[in-house]
């Protein structure tokens, strides 16, 4: 395993002793050693972190635990009670600077999980000026934010931005646009553009005379049934709608803040990220600003956590205080007062 390593010899990254970078360097590398960038090549950034297997070292240092919730997780409520429950762990994102064009920037975000012995949920908060729902104009672009997954978790953690071919990854991503066409019907050309003017167009039911539609663009579907897209990569340039849609979400706007919330089935078919019980695996996490221009790679981006589903009770182990525990609480302390009381009488008969 080589190490990479800052001019001060902190630890940065380990790297794969298999990975042809590797075979070159030896076991340790400093950071000014590595390839540098020219006008014709990938940022060393990405050479180094893409092609060659690096994995950062710090990426493995917070979980966010999926504890089990006996109460029921609305589907349609991201703000439902039941997320009290959850503890809240805080992400650091950071802008996606491997590889052009680069964009995003230093954010936090606050994710939440449960899961009910059937569905992982996943919740996550982030703080945005404006809710951008519509992409109907050329100039505008949908609010996002995405789960990312190894397909197959195991001792190599994929590069933290779309895998890598040995690691691929599994990535559901929730569009605010998707919602909007969910929840008021798909924006045609005259909800954009009032004023547009067409005399007669007599294949309104023929998508042949759709083209997007009819080789079959996502962004111009009209019949969407989630706001939540199913994709799969394994590496920059491979990301792929999966052939089946099988996450849920929903997403909420209020004073400033995005609230989203995530449900699978812990086990499905397919080449697809797997959970269960008493099990983890890695995660990570992205969100793009539509009003600041954000889409495709233009995001921002965390570092891999580490997912745990227990078996634990939400609520237990300091997730809250419940009602009937204050109470259990007033009364012990009342009954222990009444009983010195009662004591310190007799001692003064005594």
């Amino acid at each position: 395993m080589t190490q990479i390593v800052d001019s001060k010899g902190a630890l940065i990254a380990h790297l794969k002793t298999d990975s042809p970078l590797s075979a070159l360097v030896g076991t340790r590398i400093y950071g000014d050693e590595l390839p540098r960038e020219d006008a014709d090549s990938m940022p060393r950034k990405a050479v180094v972190l893409t092609l060659s297997d690096m994995r950062l070292a710090s990426s493995q240092t917070v979980t966010l635990v999926a504890k089990r919730s006996e109460a029921e997780v609305p589907l349609d409520d991201p703000s439902a009670k039941v997320w009290k429950r959850a503890n809240p762990v805080e992400v650091p994102l950071s802008a996606q600077n491997l590889v052009p064009p680069k964009a995003g920037g230093d954010r936090t975000m606050t994710a939440r999980a449960l899961h009910d012995d059937q569905r992982l949920y996943i919740l996550l908060e982030w703080d945005d000026d404006s809710e951008d729902t519509l992409v109907s104009r050329q100039t505008e672009f949908s609010d996002a934010a995405a789960v990312q997954f190894p397909v197959t978790p195991g001792e190599t953690v994929p590069a933290f931005c779309m895998g890598d071919p040995n690691a691929p990854v599994n990535i559901w991503q929730w569009k605010a646009a998707w919602q909007t066409d969910i929840e008021q019907g798909f924006v045609e050309v005259e909800d954009a553009y009032p004023y547009a003017h067409v005399d007669l167009y007599p294949f309104e039911d023929e998508e042949v005379f759709y083209p997007a539609r009819a080789v079959g663009n996502v962004f111009a579907q009209a019949d969407r049934t989630t706001p939540v897209d199913n994709l799969l990569a394994g590496s920059f340039g491979t990301l792929t709608q999966a052939p089946d849609q099988i996450v849920k979400g929903v997403g909420e706007w209020h004073d400033g803040r995005w609230r989203v919330l995530y449900a699978r089935d812990l086990a499905v078919d397919g080449d697809y990220t797997q959970f269960a019980e008493d099990d983890s695996t890695d995660v990570a996490f992205a969100v793009w600003d539509g009003s600041s221009g954000e889409r495709d790679g233009m995001k921002s981006v965390s570092q891999f956590l580490t997912l745990e589903v227990s078996p634990e009770l939400a609520g237990d182990g300091g997730a809250g205080v419940t009602p009937w525990i204050i109470v259990l609480v007033v009364l012990g302390a009342t009954a222990m007062f009444l009983l010195l009381a009662l004591y310190g009488r007799q001692r003064k008969r005594g």
